[in-house]
């Protein structure tokens, strides 16, 4: 009982401190994937510290492993925006908390729709975050391919990318 009484500097009782964290993780992990569905990169990319690195090496290839994150947001903004409509789910989170410091893994399930088709990829995020002045920042990101349908697509919103920009 003494733990969940314990107060943190601020005069926040400890418990009530980690709820509020793990809730502030949750949610910057999930505004990535609704900024980025939204087509608002900039907010999704606010999210990340300036020196995070991601890894979607196993949905996009080797090269895509230990990526700056501002190289990865532009690498999405090649074929992303070509698809008609996007939805990101992330669910089942189970957070770490270690001080100012934290990780977390989740599942994902990723739909994009081009024309009447469908690529649709289902995974695992591995995250690590830590807390700044602007609250909790994501500084890795990996994301685990389980399984898709439809990758054909990706060349094709690629295609509907450049087209406009011609």
């Amino acid at each position: 009982m003494t733990d969940q009484l314990a107060v943190a500097g601020d005069g926040i009782p400890e418990r009530l401190r980690q709820i509020e964290d793990r809730l502030a993780i949750q949610d910057v992990i999930c505004a990535v994937t609704i900024n980025s569905d939204l087509n608002e990169p900039a907010a999704a990319l606010a999210c990340f510290t300036d020196d995070a690195v991601i890894d979607y090496s196993s949905v996009m290839g080797p090269g895509s492993a230990g990526v700056p994150v501002k190289e990865h947001r532009e690498r999405l903004a090649t074929f992303l925006p070509g698809f008609d409509k996007r939805q990101h789910q992330v669910t089942n989170f189970q957070v770490s908390l270690q001080g100012d410091e934290a990780s977390c893994i989740s599942q994902s399930r990723a739909v994009h729709f081009l024309n009447s088709e469908v690529w649709e990829a289902w995974g695992t995020y591995h995250h690590r975050l830590r807390r700044t002045d602007l609250g909790w920042k994501i500084t890795y990101q990996r994301a685990d391919l389980l399984h898709q349908i439809g990758q054909h697509l990706v060349p094709l919103a690629t295609e509907v990318v450049a087209n406009r920009s011609a």
